[in-house]
């Protein structure tokens, strides 16, 4: 790939285009940091451009102190709340060759673009999902070793699962041409649905260990709220499951409490001998995320049961059953 490092260095009119998509909600002061990450790119700039969707309650928000023409702000209107309904809205707005996605809360390494693109080119992938690292910040806390330890593990993501995140995610645009877009409106999971229908509909997927994207890690607080939104995510994959266990199983798993040497082998890349001190608090929040999880799931999983929604579902699959049925007649 040295010749796509050289172009890289160079400036080649060559090199694709990218658009980088940030959905936010109302947390403007991190867009500012990470906007100033992303303008320190070793790709080069007029080969970029950075849209900005704000996905908040309140649509009024603006980063004013934006006013590059390389910069694009946008607002997601209908599904206030819905991260994906913003990458959607940022797909559509994108001009790139290349789309690429990164959270509001994370920074990238200076090589970040270009380690993607190489790996992209070289691998001859459709969907590069890259490395994720984590900040803790000045003071580490036992929830958020709880968080870096359990989130994002995207190299088991692509190995084990043929799925990403658009934590850190490069991906082709004919992609999103023929496999659409992300579902409108769910607040979590809808990458990892997305990119496996991409791989089961014939795009090669790949992990692009250089592609470095450093995230900050949860405290107590956030790490809880995330529990529960990745359970009630968790639902829509579940329920797309040709094989899937019952509804109550994985609540009853999460009930039997994680033992003190299973800790470390969690996500060894991760652990550090320094964690040692705070083993007992990881302990205690892998235990209560785990359940907090699994009842959230099982929430999303009545609601839907006892809603309208699963009888909408069953119409439309039935509608879709018969379109197909005389399609074939």
């Amino acid at each position: 790939m040295a010749n796509a490092v050289k172009s890289v260095q160079n400036g080649n009119d060559q090199l694709p285009k990218v658009s980088v998509i940030v959905p936010y909600r109302d947390n403007v002061n991190e867009v500012e940091q990470l906007v100033d990450h992303l303008t320190k790119q070793t790709y080069p700039s007029e080969k970029t451009e950075i849209i900005l969707i704000n996905n908040g309650l309140d649509n009024n928000v603006k980063l004013s102190a934006f006013t590059s023409e390389k910069i694009i702000l946008l607002d997601e209107r209908n599904y206030s709340n819905s991260p994906y309904s913003a990458r959607n809205r940022g797909v559509e707005a994108a001009t790139g060759e290349i789309l690429v996605f990164i959270d509001a809360n994370s920074y990238p390494a200076e090589s970040w673009l270009e380690k993607g693109i190489e790996f992209l080119e070289s691998e001859m992938v459709d969907i590069a999902a890259g490395a994720v690292q984590f900040d803790y910040g000045e003071k580490v806390t036992a929830a958020k070793i709880t968080d870096a330890l359990t989130s994002i593990r995207v190299k088991e993501a692509v190995s084990k699962r043929n799925v990403a995140y658009t934590a850190n995610l490069f991906v082709r645009k004919e992609v999103f041409n023929k496999t659409g877009l992300f579902e409108e409106g769910v607040r979590s999971g809808g990458d990892v649905r997305w990119a496996g229908n991409a791989v089961n509909s014939g795009f090669k997927i790949g992990y692009a260990e250089d592609a470095v994207v450093y995230k900050f890690a949860r405290g107590a607080r956030e790490l809880y709220r995330k529990k529960i939104r990745t359970g009630r995510g968790y639902f829509f994959s579940w329920k797309e499951e040709e094989n899937s266990t019952i509804w109550f199983y994985n609540f009853f798993r999460s009930l039997k409490p994680p033992s003190f040497s299973a800790i470390t082998k969690i996500n060894e890349a991760r652990y550090q001998s320094e964690f040692d001190s705070k083993k007992l608090g990881i302990w205690f929040h892998l235990y209560a995320t785990g359940v907090i999880e699994q009842i959230a799931f099982m929430v999303q999983y009545l609601s839907y049961v006892l809603g309208s929604q699963r009888d909408i579902d069953r119409r439309e699959k039935m509608k879709q059953e018969h379109g197909e049925k005389k399609a074939t007649e």
